[in-house]
């Protein structure tokens, strides 16, 4: 072997694994355009199957990259600049944010239903997270090669992915818990430097907690269960009362057909006295002392409250509150009726509040009605679908398996896309809820047809040729929620023309001819919306 050779096999390692890192970060930027949206039937049972491992998984890349963070800085510590690499951790920070990301697509298609601008943000925040990983593990291979030259490169790309992580981090705990879940106990001097508004102090202790309003008081709530409440003649208090209240608010997280939190399970009478982790659930004839009134009473800002604060439509009435605690002072009997308990007037007056059957079968004939009507809709549309599917390849397809509403996306189109190809969508026009034309060469005459897209609650016109004449027709679309203008003409005395869209909640303005003027002229006439316009 010549000393020419030498140098020439040294640097076929490095070579092999930056070959096969473009190609990694090639196939993984590439999905979301060949794939286009999740499909209406999803994908087969066993990619779901790996797909629901997403959570389990994506912790590893996490801590790999936590403990590559800590060995990167142990260097700047002048005894270990001679010593170990952590090309090693680099390597397994990368392998694992490729596969949590691949079990994530396989979770976002698989399922079908991820659709919202959240799930889309955190699909793009993984990709490009690990792809990051990739091109900084790479990096690392040929800095350790050249001495430590390029490391400035290695650590733009570490840093960078760390940032991307944070973000994505944030937008799947959005999707778990709720968009305000990190934020929900933020103190108000954190609220303010990210732009949310101020909560209101914590009451003091000596202080009853406000209860959640009761029907009549100024809410409407809202059940997922419609048990039968008996308001009329001589109930039994538990079975005809108590128990339908626990099964609309409670059975969601404290029943066997659901993961049961604290250990207590609730649709059960004996299971429901007994109680949890956190002890019995019922003290016979001491409402204060039974742990299932002590948590509803608990202020809404404090984390043992029940149920949890993020679901406002579970909240117990007062007049519910009420009557458990009566039901609870009087002997919790699982038999007693209510003739036998002798309610008094302010009792009788919570009763009266509860949902009567016939109001409960009203509720559900109404539903059953919606079903039925989104089915008819969804069959009449349904040849135009198929027919257009051939000519859209994985652009067009329902909202969900059990939805009649279309979402449409011109991403993986592009420039090939214009309104001459728009105008093929207009049969199917008035089952659109979502339409992504961004990046392609629709124009302002495309307007009428947008226009007819009464039941559109996202639009993305992003990147298009479009000007404010369009925003004509976008303002007669009642039901529009997000509206995407970055990067078109689009001018303050145009966005005006919006004041009427009061369902309006974000419309992003960056790189637009809008300024703070007309940004604030526009809030004055819709202050529920949220404007942003980019760093």
């Amino acid at each position: 072997m010549t000393d020419s050779e030498t140098p020439r096999r040294s640097v076929t390692g490095p070579i092999f694994l930056t070959l096969c890192g473009l190609l990694v970060i090639a196939a993984l930027a590439s999905v979301p355009f060949v794939a286009g949206p999740p499909p209406e039937d999803g994908l087969p049972d066993m990619a779901r199957f790996l797909g629901h491992f997403h959570p389990v998984f994506l912790h590893l890349p996490i801590g790999m990259l936590l403990l590559v963070l800590v060995l990167e800085i142990g260097h700047f510590i002048p005894r270990n600049r001679a010593g170990y690499s952590t090309r090693m951790a680099m390597f397994f920070a990368a392998a694992s944010a490729v596969v949590a990301t691949i079990l994530g697509l396989l979770l976002y298609y698989g399922a079908g239903t991820y659709r919202d601008e959240i799930a889309q943000r955190h699909l793009y925040g993984g990709i490009i997270f690990s792809c990051g990983m990739v091109a900084a593990f790479v990096v690392k291979v040929w800095v350790d090669m050249a001495a430590g030259k390029g490391t400035w490169l290695y650590w733009i790309l570490l840093l960078g992915s760390t940032g991307v992580m944070g973000l994505a981090a944030h937008d799947g705990g959005s999707l778990t818990h709720g968009p305000e879940y990190l934020t929900t106990y933020a103190p108000n001097s954190v609220r303010k430097m990210i732009g949310l508004p101020e909560k209101a102090e914590k009451k003091s202790k000596g202080k009853k907690p406000e209860l959640a309003a009761a029907p009549g008081d100024g809410e409407k709530p809202t059940a997922p269960k419609a048990a039968a409440v008996q308001t009329s003649g001589d109930p039994v208090v538990y079975t005809g009362i108590i128990n339908p209240i626990l099964e609309q608010k409670c059975y969601g997280c404290h029943s066997a057909d659901q993961k049961v939190k604290g250990k207590y399970r609730m649709e059960e009478y004996d299971l429901l006295v007994k109680g949890g982790s956190e002890g019995d659930g019922i003290v016979h004839g001491k409402s204060k002392d039974s742990n299932i009134v002590v948590r509803v009473e608990l202020p809404m800002d404090e984390d043992e409250h029940m149920p949890p604060s993020d679901k406002k439509d579970l909240q117990l009435g007062a007049h519910e509150i009420t009557l458990i605690k009566w039901w609870i002072d009087s002997g919790a009997s699982k038999d007693a009726k209510l003739s036998e308990l002798k309610p008094t007037d302010e009792i009788k007056a919570a009763i009266a509040k509860l949902v009567p059957p016939e109001v409960l079968a009203q509720q559900k004939a109404a539903a059953e009605q919606e079903v039925k009507q989104a089915a008819e809709k969804r069959d009449s549309v349904k040849a135009d679908v198929e027919r257009l599917r051939k000519e859209f390849p994985a652009a067009l397809n329902f909202e969900s398996q059990a939805s009649s509403g279309l979402v449409f996306t011109a991403v993986s189109m592009r420039k090939d896309f214009g309104d001459a190809d728009l105008a093929k969508l207009q049969p199917v026009m008035p089952a659109m809820v979502s339409l992504d034309l961004s990046a392609s060469t629709v124009t302002d005459n495309s307007a009428k047809i947008i226009a007819g897209a009464a039941e559109l609650k996202s639009l993305r016109l992003a990147e298009t040729a479009v000007t404010d004449a369009v925003l004509e027709s976008v303002a007669k679309l009642p039901k529009l929620e997000s509206l995407n203008l970055y990067g078109t003409q689009v001018t303050n005395e145009g966005i005006l023309k919006l004041g009427e869209l009061k369902n309006l909640k974000k419309l992003y303005l960056w790189q637009t001819k809008v300024d703070a003027a007309g940004v604030e002229a526009f809030k004055a006439k819709l202050p529920g919306c949220e404007v942003v316009m980019g760093l």
